[in-house]
C-alpha cells in the first residue's frame, strides 16, 4: 500500500542529503505523488481558482480519511485552466463546491498539499523543480 503523499513529504523533509531526498521520492513512487509534482513543477499548468474556499478538514486519523491526494488528484483536471477534460460548464461556484468536499474529505496536511500544489509553491523543505526532475527525469512528458 502507498504511503500518504503528507508521509512521503515528511520523510523527504528528514532526509538530510540531495540524494536522499531524491531517493525518497523515487523509493514512494505513486501515481498521486507525481502529479502534485507534475501540477506544482510544471510551468504551463495554471489553476482556475482564485479563491481558497472556507474548508474543515477531516479530523480523522492520517489513512481513515474518507479520501487523500491518491483518490482526490484524478479529479484536479476540474481546476486546471484549458484542460481538454474541464467542462465548460463549470462554474466558479461549482468548482468552488467541488473543491471544498475534496479538501474536507482528507487530513488537514492533504488537504493543504493540494492547495499549495495550485499556488505553485508546496512548502515542502527542499523541494525544487530540479529534485523532482531528479526522481523522475520523464515527469513532464506524462499526461494528468
Amino acid at each position: 500500500m502507498n504511503k500518504l503523499v503528507s508521509e512521503v513529504f515528511d520523510e523527504f523533509e528528514k532526509a538530510t542529503s540531495e540524494n536522499d531526498k531524491v531517493n525518497v521520492l523515487r523509493f514512494n513512487n505513486s501515481i498521486a505523488l507525481r502529479k502534485v509534482l507534475y501540477c506544482t513543477f510544471h510551468p504551463n499548468i495554471q489553476f482556475s481558482v482564485k479563491q481558497w474556499p472556507t474548508f474543515k478538514p477531516s479530523d480523522d486519523p492520517a489513512g481513515l480519511t474518507y479520501g487523500s491526494l491518491h483518490t482526490e488528484m484524478d479529479r484536479v483536471y476540474l481546476f486546471i485552466e484549458g484542460h481538454e477534460r474541464r467542462p465548460s460548464t463549470l462554474t466558479e461556484k461549482r468548482s468552488n463546491e467541488i473543491l471544498t468536499q475534496m479538501l474536507e474529505n482528507m487530513t488537514s496536511k492533504e488537504a493543504y498539499i493540494m492547495l499549495n500544489m495550485m499556488s505553485k509553491n508546496l512548502k515542502i523543505k527542499g523541494l525544487t523543480k530540479e529534485v523532482a526532475l531528479a526522481a523522475y527525469p520523464n515527469l513532464f512528458e506524462e499526461a494528468i
